[in-house]
């Protein structure tokens, strides 16, 4: 009789990573100087790629949420085209060379005289990665070797990718240059912003050109315009402080969390599973990765490629018929159930436990019980903070939840925190830092320099200290929950309850703040409002991925991260820069260039002239934090009870409301699947459902390619 694991209980934990197997030690794979080359232009790619999605073709989002799809549709044509393409014209010099001349003679002809190789143009920058590309396959072919990527270079150009995805467009990049400007060219008589806020704001941090920078709202209109560089360096050296102190803070506070995380706890990091699994079969010797191969992945990816493609047609060519995926029935007291599947939604949620996902979907049902209670008590709006829906005492409610949430977490990881701190105090510590991707000292340094040089940009801004240092506790302490919401449920957008700045100005009021600290906050809304994907999160799941490189490479990876932040952030202002002086901001996106910048200047003005501190938020806070602290107790105390506590913050959110009956229909699939096929039958489906991702970021990202070659306009796919 054999002794050990069974193979199904075996194969479910090579799900959960290398080190609870330990099998996979021995093949980790060598990180070579290629993959940051290609890792580097990807960043930059995707940068420019999004922003002109976002701006020109006006398609479906790519880098709007958690979900990434840009990201995850790079890194699909990474494995599935190029590796392939190098390996195939790498077994013969003579086939990658006759290729590489196909490939730029095609290049020419196309782009012949030359006057049109716009660096903000996707098309121009691929297509010439391609051609450089296959010139190095081919040199390296005549050694006997190609330019496909290893499973360790593949898991560092993923997490490039992603973070790149994170700042492109929603988490900074987009937003922040229509909200240092818009103020000049929005304001009016009308509003009164020149008389209200133009005293408070802060000079070093805004652009005016002086013309109410009307070139960059309404363009030149013809090709030839000039981008006024130099007007834009100081505010964006500014900027630039903070917002590298934020993300190296971001980036300190995941590795110190990584192991407590991902080691102690077991999270499954939903969000990065359907990568692990390509670069788990990228082998040298196989043409093809066996996730192309599988039939499973195919049934799962055909679901969204055909929703997509007849949403696709309808709009090239009107009256094509459309399948719904949305639908709604009123229950009274201005409340709805709304049901609709997101296929990306429905991926991930399959991949998380079933108390987790019964959790989210039953809160979001709870909390449409506690609105029509409000309704009809004759509870309404008092405040305009972020997302509120009936009334902002809901968003208070949630924000003392998301407080008690982070704070068990901390409580709970105690004893691996301290030996944290012991290795930063070079202590003697039963903590080995030999597997981050930097020292537990540099992490602690960086969080703790970070955020003291956050907190000193905005007292050189006119802040009070103590607001400063408040804001700042109260940013990082949302950042950390929302990303171990995301580590562990694996929800693909997500929004703070209640946003840092608008704690600020409405829970603690003028009065208390003064009118300079009010002002300032509003601008936190470009970094911390409607941020529905941020880098903390998306590092603390893409560090599971470290598993699978040997120690020493991981800590290129932090180097890798940088760089990539710095790229991606490059490309995207780039691009939106070029395409607003030459086309006009107005005429792009009117979320990013019009509604954005709107709100924030009308939220300063709101809050300078709300003086007092709001106690019935902050009792709303209190009533959150004890009843999460309940939940929280009964579900260590009852092993019947039925709600997992993390859907108990994030509850009364306009996005979870959006999502859970996707989340509701995944937990159903499961349940069905576990009961009745076991462990053996849910590691077949995973594969369905990995499938259903990977397609659904597939058809979207393929249709702005087509959009792109044809010119067509405002073809939205899938939103989530």
């Amino acid at each position: 009789m054999r002794i050990g694991l069974p193979d199904d209980f075996r194969s479910y934990l090579s799900m959960r990573g290398a080190s609870v197997t330990r099998e996979e030690e021995a093949s980790h794979q060598p990180l070579t100087a290629r993959a940051l080359v290609i890792g580097a232009f990807l960043s930059f790619f995707l940068g420019v790629g999004a922003n002109y999605a976002d701006i020109v073709i006006k398609g479906s989002y790519m880098t709007l949420d958690f979900s990434t799809p840009g990201a995850i549709f790079v890194f699909l044509i990474v494995v599935g085209f190029l590796n392939t393409l190098f390996k195939w014209t790498g077994r013969h010099i003579g086939l990658s060379a006759a290729v590489t001349v196909l490939l730029a003679s095609a290049w020419a002809w196309h782009f012949f005289p030359f006057d049109k190789l716009y660096l903000y143009s996707p098309g121009v920058l691929f297509s010439s990665f391609l051609v450089v590309a296959m010139v190095g396959n081919t040199i390296l072919a005549a050694m006997g070797r190609n330019l496909a990527l290893n499973r360790s270079e593949l898991i560092v150009v993923y997490i490039m990718l992603v973070v790149v995805a994170s700042i492109a467009t929603m988490g900074v990049c987009e937003t922040i240059l229509p909200a240092i400007t818009g103020i000049f060219y929005y304001a009016s008589p009308e509003n009164k912003w020149a008389e209200i806020l133009f005293p408070h704001l802060p000079d070093m941090i805004l652009l005016n050109d002086g013309d109410q920078n009307r070139l960059f709202y309404e363009g030149f209109g013809t090709t030839e315009y000039v981008v006024p560089w130099t007007i834009w360096i100081r505010p964006m050296a500014v900027w630039g402080i903070f917002l590298l102190s934020l993300y190296v803070a971001m980036i300190s506070i995941s590795v110190i969390l990584r192991r407590q995380w991902m080691d102690r706890e077991r999270l499954s990091y939903p969000l990065v599973q359907a990568a692990q699994s390509i670069i788990r079969g990228e082998d040298d010797d196989s043409l093809i990765n066996p996730f192309f191969k599988s039939r499973a992945m195919w049934a799962g990816a055909s679901l969204p490629m055909l929703v997509g493609l007849f949403t696709g047609l309808n709009k090239y060519l009107g009256g094509w018929p459309l399948i719904p995926t949305a639908w709604s029935f009123p229950i009274g007291f201005g409340q709805s159930i709304n049901m609709t599947i997101s296929f990306a939604v429905l991926g991930f949620s399959y991949l998380i436990g079933p108390d987790i996902a019964m959790g989210i979907w039953g809160f979001a049902l709870l909390s449409k019980v506690e609105k029509m209670v409000f309704v009809a008590n004759g509870v309404t709006k008092q405040q305009d903070v972020w997302a509120v829906t009936v009334t902002e005492l809901l968003n208070y409610q949630g924000m003392g939840a998301l407080f008690v949430f982070v704070a068990i977490g901390l409580w709970v990881g105690r004893e691996h925190l301290k030996q944290v701190w012991y290795r930063f105090l070079g202590r003697d510590s039963e903590l080995s830092d030999d597997n981050e991707i930097m020292s537990y000292r540099a992490a602690v340094s960086g969080a703790i320099v970070g955020c003291l040089v956050m907190v000193g940009w905005f007292v050189a801004l006119g802040t009070p200290v103590w607001a400063s240092a408040l804001f700042i506790f109260v940013l990082m302490v949302i950042f950390t929950g929302l990303s171990r919401v995301v580590a562990e449920s694996g929800i693909a957008a997500i929004i703070t309850p209640l946003n840092a700045p608008d704690f600020m100005i409405y829970g603690l009021g003028s009065k208390l703040l003064g009118a300079k600290a009010v002002t300032n906050f509003t601008f936190g809304y470009i970094y911390a409002a409607d941020i529905r994907v941020f880098l903390m999160g998306i590092v603390a799941s893409g560090l599971k991925l470290i598993e699978g490189m040997s120690k020493p490479d991981r800590r290129i990876v932090f180097w890798s991260i940088l760089v990539a932040v710095f790229l991606g952030v490059c490309g995207s202002l780039y691009t939106v820069l070029e395409l607003g002086y030459k086309e006009g901001g107005i005429n792009s996106n009117a979320w990013f260039f019009n509604s954005m910048p709107n709100i924030i200047y009308r939220t300063a003005v709101k809050g300078i002239e709300n003086e007092g501190v709001y106690w019935p938020g902050l009792g709303s806070m209190g009533l959150g934090g004890g009843a999460m602290l309940a939940l929280t107790w009964l579900r260590q105390r009852f092993l019947w009870w039925p709600l997992h506590p993390i859907g108990f913050p994030i509850m009364s959110s306009w996005l979870v409301d959006w999502m859970w009956f996707s989340i509701f229909f995944a937990w159903l699939i499961k349940i069905i699947v576990l009961k009745y096929g076991g462990a053996g039958m849910y590691a077949k489906s995973r594969n369905f459902f990995l499938g259903m991702i990977a397609g659904r970021m597939f058809i979207s990202g393929g249709w702005i390619v087509v959009d792109y070659l044809t010119g067509t306009v405002s073809n939205s796919i899938f939103w989530i």
